[in-house]
């Protein structure tokens, strides 16, 4: 076993706080976070730390913060997420999860693949949920923070910021932008340089950090069809069928992929897709729906609204066309078949439509539609996803189409997608970083693929984000979703990830490897303040 480790402590006893996402597991994390920021004589002594509540939550969650002042306006941020996923995944060993000894002893005895059987004799791995994503990184931080309290003459500053929900919707990294502006013009400080320590993959065994993020848009898709009796299912039009063909176009459709800077983004993905018939009967479905996401490297949402639009009407009119051409095969003596022009709406497009048709029974059922979804969202009973469908089916009642439609929307989280290499200071930057880790030879990625806090900070493209997020997203509304786009366009600053090696993220299998949390990524990230600052 290693021996004593300040670091490696911390993080045994950070593992044992059950901080599950979108539960008080977080708040109870953000206490004991806060009590070992109270303990640094330095923080304690200028009072620059603290708990900032996120306004109106259930959980009554916080951002943690901690300022170490130094001398000068120079300032790197410190970035870390508290939450962590569920453990669910852990079956009947979920009462273990937060308990790495035990854990490993149960694993040892589970049919598991050659490389876990491998790490699991070997004492430099610790299992457990939240040891890799992301508690080391914030033990490690945290530890360092304390270490630079020490020193008499610290030049810059230092800003630990920990914050929750950054596995489900990144409520807190998006609320931490308002306060990072509020620090600043509190203590004047400039910002030089964020390190995240989310947990890097090796690639032969070399240490690597990311100097960007992947971005995430998701997209729905409602489909209206018409709906009749399966016996005669020529009478009507079949959206399973409309949304089948979307799907088959751009599952895993290598050609919707984004290349950067020699990395390529995973293709897009259905999620989730399914009719919205609540009772069986001998009918087609009136409608069905879906969403899918795109991981992008430099797409935007208005491209990739336009691809769906393009995708939508030609999987419509293929479906057209095989209705005529089937109805035709059975009734070869007919000199009429079905015609349905192709009708695909955006989001933004329905509500003005809505809006035309009738202003303030729209008013009153978005009112009502958002009372609804929060309380089923308070009952797990509808996803965020899922929940764009609710107001969609309401406002095409609204706007009475009359005529089978397509409607594409928008869905949170959204996550722009970010590199440091559209800094102006990136060449700076760049050099700062190879003096700081030479020692190391550090693999260098400019996309961290794991989808990441770093997509708030600063903001690449904004003509293609700003005008078409907000606008074709149902749930963009005070009480559920918003990006504060216009402060993340100030925010502009290089950015890193720089953890320890990690392997099986959200997985009860799930480890981080002992001598990165204890002596490279503490020796990388000291280093690395040290030559920025």
């Amino acid at each position: 076993m290693h021996k004593k480790n300040k670091i490696l402590e911390l993080l045994l006893e950070l593992i044992q706080v059950p901080s599950i996402t979108d539960t008080s597991g977080e708040a109870q994390m953000e206490a004991l976070i806060l009590s070992k920021l109270r303990q640094n004589p330095k923080l304690l002594h200028d009072n620059t730390f603290g708990l900032e509540p996120i306004n109106n939550d259930p959980h009554n969650r916080s951002i943690v913060w901690g300022l170490l002042k130094g001398e000068g306006e120079g300032t790197v941020i410190l970035l870390n997420h508290h939450d962590v996923v569920d453990c669910l995944d852990y079956g009947s060993l979920q009462s273990l999860a937060f308990n790495p000894e035990q854990l490993k002893a149960a694993l040892k005895k589970q049919n598991l693949s050659h490389e876990v059987k491998c790490d699991l004799e070997n004492e430099n791995w610790l299992f457990g949920r939240g040891t890799a994503d992301m508690k080391g990184g914030l033990a490690i931080q945290l530890t360092l923070l304390e270490k630079f309290a020490q020193k008499n003459h610290f030049k810059g500053n230092l800003l630990f910021l920990s914050v929750p929900d950054e596995e489900t919707l990144s409520l807190g990294m998006r609320e931490s932008v308002k306060l990072l502006e509020k620090l600043s013009a509190k203590y004047n400080l400039s910002y030089q340089l964020l390190i995240n320590s989310e947990p890097h993959e090796r690639k032969n065994d070399r240490l690597t950090f990311y100097d960007g993020s992947v971005g995430k848009t998701m997209a729905v898709i409602y489909v209206h069809g018409k709906k009749s009796h399966i016996g005669k299912a020529f009478e009507g039009i079949n959206p399973i069928g409309i949304l089948s063909r979307i799907i088959l176009s751009t599952e895993l459709n290598s050609t919707l992929s984004d290349s950067k800077l020699g990395e390529k983004s995973i293709p897009p993905s259905w999620s989730f897709s399914r009719d919205f018939k609540r009772n069986y009967d001998a009918s087609i479905p009136e409608a069905a729906g879906g969403y899918l996401s795109f991981l992008t490297l430099e797409s935007t949402p208005k491209k990739i609204l336009k691809i769906l639009k393009s995708v939508s009407e030609k999987a419509f009119l293929e479906s057209v066309t095989h209705l005529q051409t089937e109805y035709l095969k059975n009734f070869s003596n007919s000199t009429r078949h079905p015609e349905y022009p192709a009708h695909v709406k955006f989001y933004e497009e329905l509500l003005e439509d809505a809006m035309t048709v009738a202003p303030e029974k729209t008013k009153h059922v978005l009112e009502n539609s958002y009372i609804e979804i929060r309380t089923l969202l308070n009952e797990k009973k509808v996803s965020i996803p899922e929940s764009n469908f609710i107001i969609i089916e309401r406002l095409l009642d609204v706007a009475s189409y009359n005529t089978p439609t397509i409607v594409i929307a928008l869905s949170p989280p959204f996550y722009p997608h970010t590199t440091s290499t559209y800094d102006n200071n990136y060449d700076h930057f760049k050099a700062i970083a190879e003096k700081a880790l030479k020692k190391y030879n550090p693999e260098v990625e400019h996309y961290f693929m794991g989808i990441s806090d770093l997509s708030y900070v600063g903001l690449q493209n904004e003509d293609e984000i700003i005008p078409f997020v907000a606008p074709n997203m149902p749930l963009w509304h005070d009480d559920f979703y918003k990006i504060p786009f216009e402060t993340l366009k100030t925010l502009s600053m290089p950015t890193i990830i720089l953890g320890p090696w990690g392997k099986d993220l959200h997985q009860k299998t799930e480890r981080i490897f002992i001598p990165d949390l204890i002596e490279t990524i503490p020796s990388c990230i000291e280093s690395l303040i040290l030559s920025t600052l």
